[in-house]
């Protein structure tokens, strides 16, 4: 068994990466894909409502969620007034034509 003594404080044996340094992308300098990005200059994550525990358990109230809403853009589309004048050639009297049932109908 090992001693823990023969340990570093911050990790491990020798030259072993502490736990915070061993997933930092650019000490592993691996080429899997990962970059590391920098937060935006006008980022505010840390100052939406919900961070504290307080928060979280109070929720927040309706008139925050409301006013962080933002409506749906919907294209201008010119409405189409006029109805149409005959029933789609697959439609009799409003009602969908399947045709014949895969079934016997029992009356």
């Amino acid at each position: 068994m090992t001693n823990p003594a023969d340990f570093a404080d911050d990790g491990g044996p020798g030259d072993t990466l502490s736990g915070s340094e061993s997933l930092d992308s650019d000490e592993v300098r691996n080429s899997d894909g990962d970059e590391v990005v920098d937060p935006p200059e006008g980022w505010s994550g840390a100052t939406k409502f919900g961070i504290t525990a307080r928060e979280e358990r109070e929720g927040e109230s309706l008139d925050a969620r409301l006013s962080e809403e933002e409506p749906d853009v919907i294209a201008d589309i010119e409405p189409d007034d006029t109805a149409p004048d005959r029933a789609h050639r697959g439609q009799v009297s409003g009602t969908p034509e399947d045709g014949d049932s895969l079934y016997p109908v029992v009356d």
